[in-house]
């Protein structure tokens, strides 16, 4: 756990030299259209936020979960998430899993608009969003 800390605080000291990038994320509200190259339909509603103070909160379907992020370029890194433990129904849960899992293996992120991909250390995609707060 030690490790991992170390490893978040380093990435934040590098990402505040690359803030420029940032602004592509903070602010904006997506849902998820693809997981792991499948589409995605979801059974309940599933949304990730940027929020402008380097926090990121989310609704999994069923719980609402929330972390830190830091950005420099291209890369990004959500911190772990807190959630809520709520039952849910199975095809929830497991959809809701699925969705958090993919989440902490976001390494980098691409934006083309309203189009958001995000992928792992090896540039696979693990989640394509579509912006739900576009003007």
């Amino acid at each position: 756990m030690f490790n991992n800390f170390v490893k978040l605080t380093a990435f934040c000291s590098i990402a505040l030299a690359g803030m420029a990038q940032a602004e592509n994320l903070p602010g904006s509200e997506w849902e998820p259209t693809e997981l792991m190259s499948e589409a995605f339909d979801p059974v309940a509603e599933i949304f990730l936020r940027f929020e402008n103070d380097g926090r990121y909160f989310g609704n999994g379907g069923c719980n609402t979960f929330r972390g830190a992020f830091v950005t420099n370029g291209s890369a990004v890194l959500l911190g772990p998430a807190g959630a809520t433990m709520m039952a849910c129904p199975e095809d929830i849960s497991s959809q809701e899993f699925e969705f958090l899992k993919a989440l902490m293996t976001v390494r980098e992120f691409e934006r083309d608009g309203t189009t958001l991909a995000l992928m792992d250390a090896a540039g696979e995609a693990v989640l394509k969003l579509t912006q739900r707060d576009a003007d």
